[in-house]
């Protein structure tokens, strides 16, 4: 079995990822067949509490009930100085720091501009929703056609260009493998 990716979620990519269906199940279902998926307190607040009206706002709040989701309470006060200059929300602040908590976490999923921002110049690796669809699949766990799919579906959430970005780098992704697979053969059959 493979090894799954460690990421720590803010809000705006678990609404989307609750939001949206693709390959006739939700995005955050797919996501969480590769992913080992944390969020801190801040963000269950804002997006399964306050949002429990909502129908993304359920679907997170079963998936943090079952334990599918875990919550991690942030302990650590690092970053806290670097942060408290940033106008950003507290969720995207707690999300931070619970990456610099946690030491098997490998990246943030965020697609807020300046949490982004303010993460990439602290040193973690940051990564967008789609990066992270992009990821699972160069990883061997998530379909190229389903990856395809979330990315479609997902296209309204994003400016122009990212979706498009993803998209070529899964189609990269491809004819690197088909390159690999071709080369194995020449070789196999050389040797």
């Amino acid at each position: 079995m493979r090894d799954l990716v460690n990421v720590v979620f803010d809000a705006s990519p678990l609404i989307t990822a609750c939001k949206f269906e693709a390959a006739g199940k939700l995005v955050i279902d797919h996501l969480l067949t590769g992913c080992e998926l944390l969020i801190s307190p801040a963000v269950e607040e804002e997006v399964a509490i306050l949002g429990a009206r909502y129908p993304d706002g359920v679907v997170a709040g079963e998936r943090i009930a079952d334990g599918r989701i875990p919550v991690v309470h942030v302990k650590t006060r690092r970053w806290e100085h670097h942060l408290g200059g940033y106008a950003m929300g507290h969720g995207e602040r707690e999300s931070i720091k619970l990456c610099g908590q946690e030491p098997d976490v490998e990246a943030l999923v965020t697609d807020d501009h300046l949490a982004f921002i303010a993460a990439t110049r602290l040193g973690l690796k940051v990564w967008m929703l789609p990066d992270l669809v992009v990821g699972l699949v160069s990883r061997g766990l998530l379909r190229v056609e389903v990856a395809r799919a979330i990315l479609e579906v997902i296209r309204p959430r994003y400016r122009a260009g990212v979706v498009e970005h993803s998209l070529e780098k899964l189609q990269e992704g491809e004819e690197d493998a088909k390159s690999c697979d071709s080369s194995q053969g020449r070789d196999f059959e050389v040797g």
